[in-house]
């Protein structure tokens, strides 16, 4: 039987694009870089909750393919003063949009869910009681990019895996 997915989560990120850190090449490869995550928010299924500051993407760049490997790590507190933790890797091929808005070009602009090859494959962790059903629960979430009043956003519409 095929999988179905069912969207339950909005997750957005604010990134601090003024502060993209370079690493460089890595072990005579891929370039590593870092994104910060200064705002945002999980929504859905019972879940409202805004990104606390610490996180971010610890991405890793492929120039022979021009792909993006994520590695991202983002905390969220819920409305209710509950605590969850979400990690996540995924595959961002870096199209001209993509690179328009990782540069902060004055002509980038908001993107669409399938607009890029932007996967990812979040796993939730939390002790809520409430929300437990996370911890057991395989998602895969679609991005795209977003500019707000608020700054330079990723959003993902997050699916859980069902039979």
């Amino acid at each position: 039987m095929t999988p179905k997915f069912e969207r339950v989560f909005t997750l957005r990120a604010y990134l601090d694009l003024e502060n993209f850190l370079q690493i460089g090449p890595v072990k005579s490869g891929p370039h590593r870089a870092f994104v910060h995550a200064t705002s945002g928010f999980l929504e859905g299924s019972g879940v409202k909750a805004e990104v606390v500051p610490g996180g971010g993407d610890w991405l890793l760049l492929d120039p022979s393919s021009n792909v993006g490997h994520l590695d991202v790590r983002v905390q969220f507190k819920t409305d209710d003063g509950e605590g969850i933790y979400a990690h996540y890797d995924g595959v961002l091929r870096m199209d001209e949009a993509t690179q328009k808005i990782l540069n902060r070009s004055e002509d980038a602009k908001d993107t669409e869910y399938g607009d890029h090859y932007f996967f990812t494959t979040p796993i939730f962790e939390t002790s809520s009681e409430r929300l437990k059903w996370m911890n057991s629960t395989v998602f895969v979430g679609q991005g795209r990019w977003m500019m707000d009043k608020d700054g330079y956003a990723v959003e993902y519409g997050i699916y859980k895996v069902e039979n």
